[in-house]
């Protein structure tokens, strides 16, 4: 019997329901089998069975969100195979899908995974911030997309489909939870009818909570909570031809949130000798790298300040003369010291308008349109240490004794003001990731939905996106220092004598956001970008047979990006009145593509089952280039641009559903040749992006069984296996690759680190110590101050010569945050009647394990992300006649504190490691009515 395609685009009707893959309570038909319901969905942008969609699809309805304590697109990872989670170290998030996700760092860059709300892409969005609240469900495709949708994902896609206004009734719901933490989160909705062809929508949500760690040097609790999200939602269907409807969203968020966490190192301390050849003290500071490779669970110490450009410039100033953080560390992970609590404010304001016309009664028009405008802004101490070293009385600056004098007036006591972060006789280093932006999409679609053998679904979108004015005061990238200030006021007092000119000093308050960007006393990074893309895409349904469709798609893509060339400042002399935000030109870069799918799918009538699909397909999923961020003027230290990624996925599946509709039961197995994976690395402060190539095979199995009409049983597995391809790279936390012929040591003037041989740094070493050369000499050999001059010291030619390391192979290794399994288990059982006929209770509990991982694709010890598990568990007493629920909840009970992500930073920086964690245990009490 051949599979209807209905040509509306229906939401979920009837009985509430959750998807494969979700697990939950599902509501049983009222009948005698009381068989499971099945979820209704539009991922092909009609209304079907999720069991006759042939792709590998998880959605969850409002209540398997509650049931599964599914708060935000972060907990989605706790209930769908061969996905995972992990914040990014500056403003965005990286949320993957069969170990697709944005391991790129770029305002050009697309995510692999797209993040629809309503099928509108977001390029901006706060999936990662907001919670949901009063939807009808969200949707997660794994795999390629692009001719269902208006955008592009070559890992897959998050649709979030918030619930419309049902018109000619009246509904309304409220829940209130209190828990540890402080917790109080209030969600509700109510459904205005406006006569019989409009209704009026409107919900909201609100979360405040204190924090879940501590700041010792304030003495306060931080990472807490304090946001909001309202919607509202008029629908309008005058006839039965045509039905509109018209959204506005609002979120906002305003706390103490961690962008990144915790700063884990093993320290690097100074060498004293090499070879049995002591190493003056001047020499001493180019010894160090900062941290040292290690295991994540070792690296309890602090950085070394003096091997970072901070540090290491606190001391040419003669603020320090070494390390500033000597004390041990507080090993709790939840423990940071700033000296002052984090700043985190984000925003969305997002309206969406959709129209659907009846042309007949076999074709569909739909025009969907949506305007959005997003910020975000964050404020943290870049080191999350306090030093205990407090700053010289008196101080020799650039190991100048002349310049004692000046360093006390400048210095008094040696208190350095800064005009940004305050008055301290202490090293301080803050940064600022922020950014504005804006989007349109507007976007047609024709379906049909005729009655013979052939249909098809085709449509065209164009989307503009921008970041807001680059003058704004808080886009893009800082890094504030006061030993910066401090080196460029000792500048301006010597007439520009260090950097070749007077260099301008901010006066703007960091903490009032009265930043001008045109100090040169802190490093500034930004990027205006704007894109415009347009694209084609649709698919054809051919019933080869009365069980057999194949499906063909197609996409035709153009993406046109630009990026104003603004070079990073740190030390840059400006002329009096010149434009720091002067451009250089405008770099753009155009991306065309045709893409597409093919699925074969067939639905036998088997003794042994309900009702059975078996596909097949073949898709070829993209994601356009980009262009790298910015690089000091003059500078080529990396492409400015980078190529877009492939995957050429193939992929077979089979959804079932037997035992007379009480088991579902699915499987896919995949394998993706991936081709330019986007990847970054940080280089002179700043990330670049680069292409590789890699494998990805992998096996997913879902499934609910319904033994008892009062209990569930629920289970998905995620089997994956990544391979990255062909590639050899620097590993910048063992430059020398193991070779003990070789020594790492620091640039004096970038601080970053490069490879001499052993020789040669013996040879120098040597001449120090019987007085052939200064001390400090070693500082030439990073800069090739030495290079020709081999013969005059008896070593062969090239030996003075530095490089920047030697590659590792690291073809096999794994793809960075890919494990090689997932697992989640359900179990939910439902007493009836516990205190009188129309009052049940529900316990149900839910664990997740995820596998070990690996941060970077060095796969090294430093890299390893250790497996984890959690455990949830709820008990709810509700009446549904009276519409009313109490629920006690759970939410990670074992309290692990996971390691969710690593990012490592520069040379620069030192090498410290920015970890990001999951929650802790949380639980209370929620109360819920429906009317």
């Amino acid at each position: 019997m051949r599979r209807s395609r209905e040509s509306k685009c229906a939401l979920i009707l009837g009985v509430s329901a959750i998807a494969l893959g979700g697990g939950g309570a599902v509501h049983a038909q009222e009948d005698e089998t009381r068989t499971m319901a099945t979820v209704t969905v539009t991922t092909q942008k009609t209304e079907e069975s999720i069991q006759d969609v042939p792709i590998a699809v998880s959605a969850f309805d409002e209540s398997a969100l509650e049931k599964l304590q599914l708060a935000g697109g972060p907990d989605l990872v706790k209930s769908i195979p061969n996905v995972a989670f992990t914040k990014g170290n500056f403003t965005a998030f990286n949320f993957k899908i069969r170990g697709i996700g944005a391991d790129l760092i770029a305002q050009s860059g697309d995510a692999g995974v797209g993040v629809h709300q309503n099928d509108v892409p977001l390029q901006a969005n706060r999936l990662f911030e907001a919670e949901f609240f009063d939807v009808e469900r969200v949707e997660t495709l794994r795999g390629p997309q692009g001719t269902l949708y208006g955008r592009n994902a070559t890992g897959g896609v998050i649709n979030v489909i918030t619930a419309k206004p049902t018109i000619g009734e009246f509904e309304a719901n409220a829940r209130l939870t209190y828990g540890n933490f402080n917790t109080v989160k209030g969600k509700g909705m109510i459904n205005l009818p406006l006569g019989d062809t409009a209704a009026l929508r409107l919900a909201g949500s609100y979360l405040t909570r204190d924090g879940f760690a501590d700041n010792s040097v304030t003495g306060n609790t931080i990472d807490g909570r304090e946001l909001y999200g309202i919607r509202g939602t008029f629908a309008w269907e005058p006839t039965e031809f045509l039905r509109t409807w018209v959204m506005v969203e609002h979120f906002e968020e305003d706390d103490d949130r961690i962008r990144s966490g915790k700063q884990l190192c093993i320290k690097d301390p100074f060498r004293t000798e090499f070879g049995g050849i002591p190493i003056s003290p001047a020499d001493q500071l180019y010894t160090s790298l900062g941290c040292q490779a290690g295991p994540l669970s070792e690296s309890n110490d602090r950085v070394n300040s003096a091997a970072t450009l901070g540090g290491g410039l606190a001391i040419t100033a003669g603020l320090l003369n070494g390390d500033a953080f000597t004390d041990p560390i507080n090993p709790d992970l939840r423990t940071i010291e700033s000296a002052f609590d984090p700043i985190y404010q984000a925003d969305q304001t997002l309206i969406e308008w959709k129209a659907e016309f009846d042309i007949g009664e076999n074709l569909t028009a739909t025009y969907l349109g949506s305007h959005s405008e997003s910020s975000i802004l964050s404020i943290e101490d870049y080191n999350k240490t306090a030093p205990n070293i407090t700053f010289n009385e008196t101080g020799v600056p650039l190991g100048n004794p002349a310049l004692a004098p000046l360093y006390q007036a400048l210095f008094p006591g040696g208190v350095v003001n800064d005009p940004q972060l305050g008055a301290a006789n202490l090293f301080r280093s803050f940064d600022l990731s922020g950014g504005d932006s804006e989007q349109f999409t507007h976007e047609l679609r024709l379906q049909s939905s005729f009655d013979g053998r052939f249909n098809f679904n085709v449509g065209g979108i164009v989307l503009d996106f921008e970041t807001i004015d680059p003058q704004n005061n808080t886009d893009g990238y800082y890094v504030f220092s006061n030993s910066l200030t401090a080196l460029t006021q000792l500048n301006n007092a010597l007439g520009g004598a260090i950097f070749g000119g007077n260099v301008p000093l901010d006066p703007g308050e960091l903490f009032s956001l009265e930043l001008t960007g045109a100090g040169g006393n802190y490093f500034r990074s930004i990027s205006p970008f704007s894109l415009e893309s347009v694209a084609v895409f649709g698919e054809g349904y051919f019933d080869v047979t009365d069980t057999v469709q194949l499906t063909v798609g197609l996409r035709y893509t153009d993406d046109e990006k630009k990026q104003d060339i603004i070079p990073t400042i740190l030390f840059t002399p400006l002329p009096e009145g010149a434009d720091p935000f002067a451009t250089q030109g405008v770099q753009q870069e155009d991306f065309q593509e045709t893409t597409g799918r093919v699925v074969l799918d067939w639905s036998p009538d088997l003794a042994f089952s309900d009702d059975s699909l078996f596909f097949a397909s073949f898709s070829r999923g993209y994601k356009g280039g980009g262009i790298n961020p910015p690089q000091p003027a003059g500078a080529e230290l990396f492409p400015t641009a980078f190529d877009p990624e492939f995957i050429n996925a193939y992929e077979i599946g089979t959804k079932n559903t037997l035992g007379d509709g009480r088991l579902q039961a699915n499987a896919t197995g995949f394998f993706y040749d991936y081709e330019g994976y986007q990847i970054a690395q940080i280089i002179n402060r700043t990330s670049a992006n680069f292409n590789i190539d890699a494998e990805i095979r992998g096996f997913e199995f879902e499934s609910i069984w319904n033994p008892a009409s009062t209990l569930l049983l629920t289970a998905n597995l995620g089997l994956l296996d990544t391979k990255v391809l062909n590639t050899e790279a620097i590993d910048v936390l063992d430059r020398t690759n193991g070779d003990p012929n070789f020594v790492v040591i620091k640039n004096a003037s970038s601080f970053a680190n490069c490879v001499v041989s052993a020789q040669a740094y013996g040879t120098i070493l040597g001449a120090i110590a019987v007085g052939a050369l200064p001390p400090g000499s070693t500082a030439g050999l990073c800069t090739g101050a030495f290079v020709g001059a081999e013969a005059d010291f008896g070593l062969p030619a090239g030996a003075f010569t530095p490089s920047d390391g030697f590659a590792v192979d690291v073809s096999g290794n794994e793809i960075p945050n890919a494990p090689d399994m997932t697992l989640s288990l359900g179990a939910e059982y439902t007493f009836e009647g516990v205190l009188s006929p129309d009052w049940n209770l529900t316990v149900r509990g839910d664990y997740y394990y995820q596998s070990n991982s690996f941060s970077r694709i060095w796969n090294t010890a430093r890299d390893r992300l250790e497996s984890w598990d959690n455990l949830n568990l709820t008990v709810q007493l509700f009446n549904d006649d009276l519409g009313l629920s109490i629920e006690a909840f759970g939410k990670n009970i074992l309290d692990e504190d996971v390691i969710t992500g690593a990012y490592l930073t520069d040379d620069s920086s030192g090498l410290f490691t920015n970890i990001f964690l999951n929650e802790p245990a949380t639980y209370g009490i929620t109360v819920a009515k429906r009317w």
